[in-house]
């Protein structure tokens, strides 16, 4: 009966080792995945670190644009007010010219009592030069206003 008692105790201490190595085996199985899971943690911050300075880096480009392009747009009005501030220039100054014509004309029809014949010749010797006049000054009203509208037209398109 000694076999059987001794045979119990063995198995018992047997089962006891097998018991203490399993958990054992557990155990550093836990520790060997909870050390990987720090280590994915790690990597993870510090990738959200880089991203972060990644994105601080972008929002100060970004400003700095931003900042730019208002300048560009305070120069771009100030070019409109100058140019619109020409063309009312111009404008005003075309119907002071035609006003001015107007009136000569009134008054070689109203006044001088001048015989037909004679009123023509100054209005024809004048008005030549007066349209070279007029037309030199329209053409280069139109030559200004045409360069700052393709001026205004290349700086919007640069937004």
């Amino acid at each position: 009966m000694k076999t059987w008692s001794v045979r119990r105790e063995v198995l018992a201490v047997l089962g006891v080792m097998v018991l203490g190595v399993s958990t054992g085996c557990v155990s550093s199985s836990t520790h060997e995945l909870a050390k990987s899971n720090a280590y994915n943690a790690k990597l993870l911050y510090q990738n959200e670190q880089r991203r972060s300075q990644e994105l601080a880096t972008t929002a100060k480009q970004m400003k700095l644009q931003i900042e730019g392009l208002e300048a560009t747009l305070r120069d771009t009005r100030e070019k409109l007010e100058r140019t619109d501030r020409d063309w009312r220039e111009t404008r005003d100054e075309l119907l002071r010219v035609k006003i001015e014509r107007e009136q000569q004309r009134r008054k070689i029809r109203v006044g001088d009592f001048l015989t037909r014949p004679e009123m023509e010749k100054p209005t024809l010797d004048v008005e030549p030069e007066a349209r070279i006049k007029h037309q030199a000054e329209s053409e280069d009203a139109k030559r200004r206003l045409k360069e700052l509208m393709q001026q205004l037209q290349t700086v919007l398109q640069q937004f």
